[in-house]
């Protein structure tokens, strides 16, 4: 295993995603990032036959990228590789490993078994584009209150976020393995974060959901970073009005669409997503390791 030097960063993002042009796009990805934050590790010197990429998020999480293997052989070297990966992270007081990859990678995702981590989700990927009036036809829920979060405490936050994992079909696998501090500080460190796009929402003055809106200038995008209801909120339209809200917010900021993604197997957030005209246009395959 080789900790790969800064020049040839360019040759281990190839080994990952296959081609020098993704590969510059990779990179240019990180520019933004501060360069203790990742780090490609590699097998081989001269050329690297399989490589791996440790991106250090805030929140302490490590999102893992892996070369997908192309033969059975390849396999253990790849796992070898992602083993290596879990000793550096741990090392930086790492929670969570996540790993990213095609919706059809099997020895990729056999790879990352060998090195303990364990599906998570097959995530849809989804949008609506703004082509037309807010349907006015869906209902939502009455006497429901939608607050910007600055108008609001950080534990007011805390507490309907931690509320709306409770019984959710969204990632279950994930719930409860990080404190809530740590996954509003990896919303927060989105280089769009803006807390004006962030909403609380309250039923008969109680705590109901909350919607995590990230604008995406560049694209013209607004992204449903997070929706969620409380338990005692769903079935009585919350999840209508904020996806509703998200649909102002879009508009009123002159956006062409919005994007999200959902764990495949929550069948009610995909029909309330179908609902309001979102479609899928992707997916990808997550895995998780716990840490500590």
């Amino acid at each position: 295993m080789t900790i790969v030097p800064k020049n040839r960063h360019i040759d281990a993002a190839t080994a990952i995603v296959g081609s020098p042009q993704r590969a510059k796009a990779l990179l240019n990805g990180l520019a933004c990032k501060p360069s203790d934050t990742y780090m490609f590790l590699a097998n081989g010197r001269k050329t690297y036959t399989e490589s791996l990429l440790l991106l250090q998020n805030v929140g302490r999480s490590t999102t893992f990228l892996a070369t997908s293997p192309q033969r059975t052989e390849q396999v253990q070297p790849v796992s070898q590789l992602i083993k290596e990966g879990v000793e550096v992270a741990l090392k930086s007081q790492t929670r969570l490993a996540q790993a990213i990859m095609g919706p059809q990678e099997p020895l990729l995702e056999e790879a990352f078994e060998n090195a303990g981590f364990a599906p998570l989700s097959m995530l849809h990927s989804m949008e609506s584009l703004l082509d037309g009036p807010i349907p006015n036809e869906i209902s939502g829920a009455n006497e429901l209150d939608i607050l910007p979060y600055c108008d609001l405490s950080e534990q007011e936050l805390q507490k309907v976020l931690v509320s709306t994992y409770k019984g959710s079909l969204d990632c279950p696998g994930i719930h409860g393995i990080r404190p809530v501090e740590d996954i509003i500080a990896g919303h927060k460190d989105s280089p769009h974060y803006d807390d004006s796009f962030w909403f609380i929402a309250k039923l008969h003055k109680k705590l109901a959901g909350v919607l995590l809106l990230t604008p995406l200038p560049e694209v013209r995008c607004i992204d449903i970073t997070y929706l969620g209801a409380s338990p005692h909120a769903r079935g009585k339209g919350v999840g209508n009005s904020l996806v509703r809200k998200a649909y102002e917010v879009a508009q009123d900021s002159q956006y062409k669409r919005i994007s999200l993604a959902v764990d495949a197997q929550n069948t009610p957030a995909i029909h309330l997503y179908q609902r309001w005209n979102f479609r899928k246009i992707g997916q990808r395959f997550t895995m998780i390791k716990k840490l500590f």
